[in-house]
């Protein structure tokens, strides 16, 4: 009661001493306005026991200078109450030393009102310790200037649920060095909302590792104007599952640099919507490890825009497989140049289907190294329309086995170049059945050389119409051994042009029965020359109609030997004419039963030269009737050797008239 009775004037002319030496009870006993007069030297002399014990009221009634001077050990000695009793104005006048000594346990008690209120400077004098004892509701109420006065370590040592009670408006006051010293925990413990706020400079300053820890809703909650500010090497960083996150959006917005930094592994993740919203400004970026890296999925959400924008090197760079699943829609959309940097291992990848759906354009693209590699089954599934936009010399690539691919209705279609293209071995390769339909057009375009390479098969596979219309050139182009194999109506189908034209090997190789089915217009067409070259077996199977057909010009160039092969129905089918135009020395050679067999009106037409010629066995071998059918000028034109062959019954056959004729000479 003495004590509670010393009026302000007295109690400030107590010395320290004695202000230390008070009991605890005395100290209680001190009034608000006595604590209120006591001098910063006084409180500061009061022991750390007295000053616990003192009221909250008595706490409140401390002034700030008061409170500024009270010691470390007096802070620290503090109880949660009395530090819930301090007003604004009292935590303000506490220095940086004294909140510094503050324990946390105090600091955790503060009202959300005490915490707003403390200055910048001491807010970053907190110990590591004491922003650990903050609780959500204190972080959330610290203001912007409070946050970013936080140093680098005091944040690093933020709980994660202080961090994530953080408002939107809060997070963007931050420093981009806060943000780079934010824990990977802390980073996990961020909302969407909050990421969604972040400014590009604060997203930008997160370190890869933070940003390989943020959680995929976090890292869709990023906007598409945040998303470009994300550093190549931070893309580089981002996890699958994280790429796989991304919105279409969000890839659509990405710049040339971000995406080109995202590795195989990334872009192998990507979802097929998010290869759809590629830009085709952004496809093009691309490195051809990443095409390479697509999967069969995402290759075949590509647009068809898209895929026309790829650069050569980047179709060159789709897997086979990729290749070989890409639509029909996305094979039409392909440039020329990019058929053309297809590899031979990609062409071979085509489907039927693919390759059926390629334009004109892109199939006369082609190399011929990239045709020769096409399965034998796409090219059975080129169109009509499509073959005849090949160019020569793909043509000419082709291999044999493409050929003998090719449908009779894609070899129908062949331009005559094209047919001129193909190689003497391609020809010979051809299927019977494509030999047979090529037109009377395509047939004249062949080449001498491929007509000779035509095998024995493909020749007798030609039409009647088709051998009509071969060239005067191609027939005689024809090898021995194709002519052989010309079937009887072929033979027939020849024209006396094509006849004409032949060699005479070829009419030497021409079997006797092929002889006999040749058309007698035909067999009186051949040159003196090529009647010549017959052989006698084939003379001789020739018919009465083919012999009677025969010029006088090709009847005197017939060799003795061919004459005396002759049959005797071949020697009565003779007309006059022929056997006049026969040479003495042919007469000579005939057989006496060819000579029996002459018709009489023939041996009457022989002149008396040619009568002449006929030697004495030949003579003696007329008959009667052939004897009496000789002119009265024929008669005297005989030898003596021939009339003295004639046998009794000639003589005897003799007329009147005859033997008037008979020289004194002849006798």
């Amino acid at each position: 009661d003495d004590i509670a009775a010393i009026t302000t004037a007295q109690i400030t002319a107590l010395k320290a001493t004695q202000m230390a030496a008070l009991t605890t009870a005395q100290v209680v006993a001190l009034s608000e306005d006595q604590v209120a007069t006591l001098t910063t030297a006084q409180l500061a002399a009061l022991t750390t026991v007295n000053l616990v014990q003192m009221s909250t009221g008595q706490v409140a009634a401390i002034t700030t200078a008061q409170i500024s001077a009270l010691t470390t050990a007096q802070i620290v000695a503090l109880t949660t109450d009395q530090v819930e009793t301090l007003n604004s104005g009292q935590l303000a006048a506490l220095t940086t030393a004294q909140l510094a000594k503050m324990e946390a346990n105090d600091i955790a008690v503060m009202t959300t009102n005490q915490v707003s209120n403390l200055s910048t400077a001491q807010i970053s004098s907190l110990t590591t310790a004491q922003i650990v004892a903050l609780t959500t509701d204190q972080v959330a109420a610290m203001s912007t200037e409070q946050l970013a006065a936080l140093t680098t370590a005091q944040l690093a040592k933020m709980e994660t649920d202080d961090i994530a009670a953080i408002t939107t408006a809060q997070i963007t006051a931050l420093k981009t060095a806060q943000m780079a010293a934010l824990t990977t925990a802390q980073v996990v413990s961020l909302s969407e909302d909050q990421v969604a706020t972040l400014t590009t400079a604060q997203l930008a300053a997160l370190t890869t590792a933070q940003l390989a820890k943020m959680e995929t809703a976090d890292i869709a909650a990023i906007t598409t104007a945040l998303i470009t500010a994300l550093t190549t090497a931070q893309i580089a960083a981002l996890t699958t599952a994280q790429v796989t996150a991304l919105s279409e959006d969000q890839v659509a917005t990405l710049t040339t640099a971000q995406l080109v930094a995202l590795t195989t592994a990334q872009v192998a993740k990507m979802e097929t919507g998010d290869i759809a919203a590629i830009t085709t400004a952004q496809i093009t970026a691309l490195k051809t490890a990443q095409i390479a890296a697509l999967t069969t999925t995402q290759a075949v959400a590509m647009s068809e825009d898209q895929v026309a924008v790829l650069k050569t090197a980047q179709v060159a760079a789709l897997t086979t497989a990729n290749l070989a699943a890409l639509t029909t829609a996305q094979i039409n959309a392909l440039t020329t140049a990019q058929v053309t940097a297809l590899t031979t291992a990609q062409i071979a990848a085509l489907t039927t289907d693919q390759v059926a759906a390629m334009g004109t354009s892109q199939l006369a693209a082609l190399t011929t190294a990239q045709l020769a590699k096409m399965e034998t089954a796409d090219i059975a599934a080129i169109t009509t329309e499509q073959i005849t936009a090949l160019k020569t010399a793909q043509i000419s690539a082709l291999t044999t086995a493409q050929v003998v691919a090719l449908s009779e209705d894609q070899v129908a279609t062949l331009t005559t170049a094209q047919v001129a293209a193909l190689t003497t071995a391609q020809v010979a390769k051809m299927e019977t059945g494509d030999i047979a339909v090529i037109t009377t057009a395509q047939i004249t375009a062949l080449k001498t050389a491929q007509m000779a390479a035509l095998t024995t098969a493909q020749v007798a596979a030609l039409s009647d119409d088709q051998v009509a219309t071969l060239t005067t050139a191609q027939v005689a182009a024809l090898t021995t051994a194709q002519v052989v194999t010309l079937t009887t109506a072929q033979v027939v189908a020849l024209t006396t042009a094509q006849v004409s034209a032949m060699t005479t090997a070829q009419l030497v190789s021409l079997t006797t029965a092929q002889v006999v089915n040749m058309e007698s217009d035909d067999l009186s067409a051949i040159t003196t020359a090529q009647i010549t070259a017959l052989k006698t077996a084939q003379i001789a199977a020739i018919t009465t109609a083919q012999i009677s057909a025969l010029t006088t010009a090709q009847i005197a160039a017939l060799t003795t030997a061919q004459l005396t092969a002759l049959t005797t129905a071949q020697i009565v089918a003779l007309s006059t004419d022929q056997v006049i135009a026969l040479k003495t020395a042919q007469l000579a050679a005939l057989t006496t039963a060819q000579v029996t067999n002459m018709e009489t009106d023939d041996l009457a037409a022989l002149t008396t030269a040619q009568i002449k010629a006929l030697s004495t066995v030949q003579m003696a071998t007329l008959t009667t009737g052939e004897v009496k059918s000789l002119t009265t000028a024929q008669v005297a034109a005989l030898t003596t050797a021939q009339l003295t062959a004639l046998t009794t019954a000639q003589v005897v056959a003799l007329s009147t008239d005859q033997v008037a004729a008979i020289t004194t000479a002849q006798i």
